[in-house]
């Protein structure tokens, strides 16, 4: 299933040991870059899907498929640091061989392969160095495509089932000829053309792309529309967000997000058909979301509410209740919303100030030994004498095991481990596409 995409520049000159200084120049784009990690870096999928325009091309869209991806800026006067990330080959051959069926696709296998500019800005901007060893890629170029053909395929990876989680990275610049100083020349089509991607990016909309003629497409000398369109194809029907736009050299460059995961969308409009005092709004609105095929399986969930960073409400579930994730996630959201001790209940007013994030639970193991544990990758359950405490992971201040079991005891009033039952569980935790 797909966790999230992305849409991104690829200017090396935001990488410090590039820039050297001078990334302050693109600093709108260093701030995009701050938020893509803040929205993903909770949700590091199995799998990177990544386009980029400056990828080895044989036509059509084109996947380069190899056991180990490595690069660094050595181009640009900055060998280290450098990169290295795990390949996807079998996940490679099967969108391949699923897309063929529609669309021209061309397949390179290598067992080794080095990463350009076009991918690698992204990948470190978004992953970092530490991080990269544990991402596994599978990279394509779809410069060959039609724009029509584009957002047909951003429509087509989306149904494409798979148990496995995926992130989309589409990387491309916009026009190369915004202002007179542009490395490419000057054309009085570049600020519009970037006008029209921004635009479509905030309305989550391509209809306007679309109609785009190959002369302006031509004139703005941009290399990412096809990536652009695919990122709006995958996303049709999802909450997208522009986070930054600037041109600072003369080329534009955007960043966008988009959550696809409907999960905080369906919370957000139960807590909202509240205020409306309809007594079954909450099944209605479990029905409607239906529709998105994430929501169906029977997951236990907690909803989580924040206002400027402080919690505002926290309700869920360790184990299902419900016959499905939406419902359950209908319950839990009024319930956090409105019947959290803690708090006060939430006012209408208040409800365009919060942002609302889901954990969506796994099943719950037992460990036979604290050194299963990992606060930022599993929560934890206590359980003793009848009383149970529960934590999720990956929270701040919380940083050690000892703290972790510490914190979930003592919620329950549970004063010392010793005998204690102690399990784990792992979440995906889903934030709105539109607060960070």
């Amino acid at each position: 299933m797909w966790y999230w995409e992305c849409f991104t520049p690829h200017p090396p000159i935001v990488i410090p040991e590039v820039g050297r200084g001078r990334e302050r120049e693109a600093e709108q784009t260093i701030r995009g870059f701050a938020g893509l990690r803040r929205l993903t870096g909770s949700n590091i999928p199995d799998f990177i899907l990544l386009l980029s325009p400056h990828a080895p091309f044989g036509g059509g869209i084109t996947f380069s498929s190899a056991e180990r991806y490595e690069g660094d800026f050595s181009m640009f006067g900055a060998p280290v640091p450098k990169y290295g990330f795990g390949g996807a080959v079998e996940q490679a051959r099967a969108f391949a061989e699923k897309l063929s069926e529609e669309f021209p696709v061309f397949m390179a296998e290598k067992h080794h392969m080095t990463l350009d500019h076009g991918a690698l800005v992204p990948l470190a901007s978004l992953f970092g160095e530490k991080e990269a060893g544990s991402v596994k890629l599978v990279l394509a170029n779809p410069i060959g495509l039609t724009p029509e053909q584009s957002y047909g395929l951003g429509q087509a990876l989306a149904g494409i089932e798979d148990t496995a989680s995926w992130g989309l990275v589409s990387s491309g610049d916009l026009s190369h000829r915004v202002s007179p100083d542009a490395p490419a020349g000057y054309s009085p089509a570049g600020a519009p053309f970037d006008k029209k991607v921004t635009e479509a990016f905030k309305k989550n909309t391509a209809l306007e792309l679309l109609s785009l003629s190959p002369r302006e497409i031509e004139d703005a000398g941009e290399c990412g529309l096809r990536s652009a369109l695919i990122f709006l194809g995958l996303g049709k029907d999802r909450g997208t967000r522009l986070l930054s736009y600037e041109a600072p050299f003369g080329v534009g460059y955007a960043v966008a997000y988009a959550s696809l995961h409907a999960a905080p969308d369906l919370a957000r409009s139960v807590i909202s058909r509240f205020f409306e005092k309809e007594g079954d709004s909450h099944v209605k609105e479990a029905e409607r979301f239906l529709r998105f095929p994430e929501l169906r399986k029977k997951s236990a969930c907690f909803i989580s509410l924040k206002k400027s960073g402080d919690l505002r409400g926290c309700i869920g579930t360790i184990f299902p209740r419900s016959g499905s994730l939406a419902m359950e996630i209908c319950e839990n959201a009024i319930a956090a919303a409105f019947h959290d001790p803690r708090f006060p209940p939430l006012s209408r007013g208040e409800l365009d100030t919060v942002s609302i994030s889901v954990d969506i639970l796994s099943t719950t193991e037992q460990i036979t030994g604290i050194e299963e544990l990992n606060p930022s990758k599993y929560g934890v359950v206590v359980e003793k004498n009848g009383a149970r405490g529960v934590l999720l992971p990956d929270l701040e201040g919380v940083e050690t095991v000892e703290q972790q079991l510490s914190i979930a005891a003592r919620k329950a009033g549970i004063t010392t481990l010793q005998g204690a039952l102690i399990s784990r569980f792992s979440v995906l935790r889903v934030r709105e596409a539109g607060r960070i």
